[in-house]
């Protein structure tokens, strides 16, 4: 079994990039399961058909204790036989996410979800911005063996990539390692030099680049992945051998992490 997390900042295709590989690998005839910790909570949507009814898990943890649950309960199953979780998000400015994140795991494990459901690859679809200790649970407690990191070429995204791998290094105890950073640009014109130098500097490379697309925005708005608007589309090629890089990939790297005042040094040496 894969077992990987993509982590990433808001706004730059993270989920994009988990539902197409989800989508990918389905093709290839795999058995795949995409759990979403993102409160914009559309990681699974392009998959869903974009049904608003679904259960999440926090829904359903308001009246049952984590003994309660099924499989049945949780998962959903929809296009390309892709089972899907939303572990929801509770009322903005109200409630903090970090137990219901934790609590989706307990039931996780008490339902020995990963250990009986044979899966081929587990896509988790994580938020990499807010640096809550709930959010590495992913890493924390076993459930994953790799991290890919989402990056665009802006300074918040490499913000965000700097502090997810002080996470991973936090928590090598867990055997989880950190693969590769896949690049999502915002601007096609942008210089990709300054994320191959900071790459470098976390010990890593860039795997894959992706150019924005307005072709993928248009099947998002239209509530589907590039793999049913058009597919037929050049870009899906890119998609499924990033699939294929996954899937063979091995490799293991505790990554070499910025002190603030390296970041904010290599921030000025590079964009002012």
């Amino acid at each position: 079994m894969k077992k990987i997390v993509i982590y990433g900042k808001w706004w730059i295709w993270k989920s994009t990039t988990a539902t197409h590989l989800s989508v990918s690998f389905a093709k290839k005839w795999l058995k795949v399961l995409q759990v979403w910790c993102d409160p914009k909570h559309d990681s699974c949507k392009r998959i869903l058909n974009w049904v608003q009814d679904i259960p999440t898990v926090i829904d359903l943890t308001k009246d049952r204790d984590v003994f309660d649950f099924t499989k049945d309960m949780i998962v959903h199953k929809w296009r390309f036989w892709i089972d899907c979780i939303e572990a929801g998000w509770p009322i903005a400015w109200l409630w903090c996410a970090w137990r219901w994140i934790s609590l989706m795991f307990e039931i996780f494990q008490e339902i020995w979800l990963l250990k009986e459901s044979n899966y081929d690859v587990v896509i988790f679809d994580v938020l990499g911005d807010v640096v809550c200790w709930w959010f590495a649970s992913p890493i924390k407690i076993w459930f994953a063996d790799q991290v890919y990191i989402v990056l665009s070429e802006e300074i918040m995204s490499l913000y965000a990539a700097n502090n997810i791998s002080k996470a991973i290094v936090n928590y090598q105890k867990n055997w989880i390692w950190l693969s590769w950073v896949i690049l999502n640009l915002r601007s096609n014109e942008s210089e990709i030099k300054v994320v191959e130098d900071f790459s470098k500097i976390l010990w890593t490379e860039i795997v894959w680049i992706m150019n924005r697309s307005e072709w993928i925005a248009t099947a998002e708005r239209k509530n589907m992945t590039l793999y049913e608007f058009d597919e037929n589309h050049k870009d899906l090629e890119k998609y499924n051998q990033l699939s294929d890089f996954i899937l063979k990939n091995t490799n293991k790297i505790v990554p070499k992490t910025f002190t603030d005042r390296e970041f904010d040094d290599f921030i000025y040496n590079n964009f002012y």
